[in-house]
């Protein structure tokens, strides 16, 4: 939308105007500017959510382009039909639920700043959502990634490779986001590989977390690679130096002066992981239900998980709780059904 020198705050737009009349594509741009918190993913969703909405609106309100928007043309009603409309396009609940999410924060950043504005979307309710527990991989399904990384051919015995394969037993090992790890940096690893420290979350907060033994000689054998790796580019590498680079890093175009060169994409970690499908088409997120689901089944403590996972809320974690009360009832009946058998 508008470059960031041109948008304005609510509250100059707001300023001695009747608010409803204003432009809502201003409105719009200076929400995402100055409000919209969060990860570069999420404001990227942020923007796309709004984005589809004003395109609906146009055409719910017979408007020729988004431009002649006004506020007043964002009402409880152009809301309601917002999310039937974009269930008819069947675009999954969970889509639907984030995009009615999105107008629900910034109607409330509107009304919280605007005195004279009621938020539209307030009394609007989400479709109802299958609490399906997320799906994760049994052991015979990590052995079978690990040996298909070991069988490609393209990267044998090459630091590629290498990385990659640590690269997935590091998220199956840790529950991390995939951009969490893309960003950890060497230096925050504990001198004793027990912790990684000040992991950046969601929400801006901040976590350690912890390495576990199983993990601590596969890291070392990591790190040396990367650090032979690294000497193609710094002969005479420095403890200092060292400390300032990914802990995952990616060679290609890189500017040694400049840390964040070697950073790797988030569309290369996403690569990686596929690259190690066989049968099972794997992705990073699909690690950490697993690391999730298997800490739960250890521990029988959801708190903890929640804790291990960043969760700000412990009802996110309850999800890798239904398939477990699942596996109860139906191991009952069979126990049941094989006693009437007796």
């Amino acid at each position: 939308m508008s470059s960031k020198t041109e948008v304005e705050s609510l509250e100059v737009l707001s300023k001695g105007k009747s608010f409803t009349s204003i432009a809502l594509f201003k409105v719009v741009s200076s929400y995402l500017e100055y409000y919209a918190s969060g990860s570069i993913h999420t404001a990227k969703a942020k923007r796309t959510d709004i984005e589809h909405f004003l395109k609906f609106l146009t055409s719910y309100h017979a408007i020729p382009d988004v431009e002649s928007l006004r506020v007043t043309h964002w009402d409880h009603s152009s809301v309601q039909n917002f999310i039937e409309h974009c269930l008819s396009q069947g675009e999954a609940p969970s889509t639907v639920s984030r995009r009615l999410a999105t107008l629900k924060h910034m109607g409330r950043t509107l009304a919280e700043r605007v005195p004279t504005f009621t938020n539209p979307a307030k009394e609007v309710k989400p479709p109802k959502l299958q609490a399906l527990r997320p799906k994760s991989l049994t052991v015979e399904q990590v052995h079978d990634a690990l040996q298909h990384a070991a069988d490609r051919k393209s990267e044998r015995n090459s630091f590629q490779r290498r990385r990659n394969e640590m690269l997935f037993v590091f998220l199956i090992e840790t529950g991390l986001r995939a951009d969490e790890v893309r960003l950890l940096r060497h230096g925050q690893l504990d001198e004793g590989l027990e912790w990684i420290q000040n992991v950046r979350t969601k929400g801006k907060k901040f976590r350690n977390v912890y390495i576990s033994s199983a993990l601590r000689p596969r890291l070392r054998e990591y790190l040396d690679e990367r650090r032979r790796e690294l000497s193609r580019f710094f002969p005479d590498l420095t403890i200092g130096q060292d400390k300032k680079l990914p802990l995952f890093i990616s060679t290609y175009r890189v500017v040694p002066d400049n840390p964040d060169s070697f950073l790797m994409g988030s569309k290369s970690i996403w690569r990686a992981i596929n690259q190690l499908s066989g049968e099972t088409k794997l992705h990073p997120h699909l690690l950490r239900h697993s690391f999730a689901t298997d800490l739960l089944n250890s521990s029988q403590d959801v708190r903890l998980v929640a804790q291990a996972l960043g969760h700000s809320d412990v009802r996110i974690t309850m999800r890798y709780t239904e398939r477990a009360d699942r596996d109860i009832a139906n191991a009952l009946e069979r126990k049941n059904l094989g006693s009437s058998k007796d």
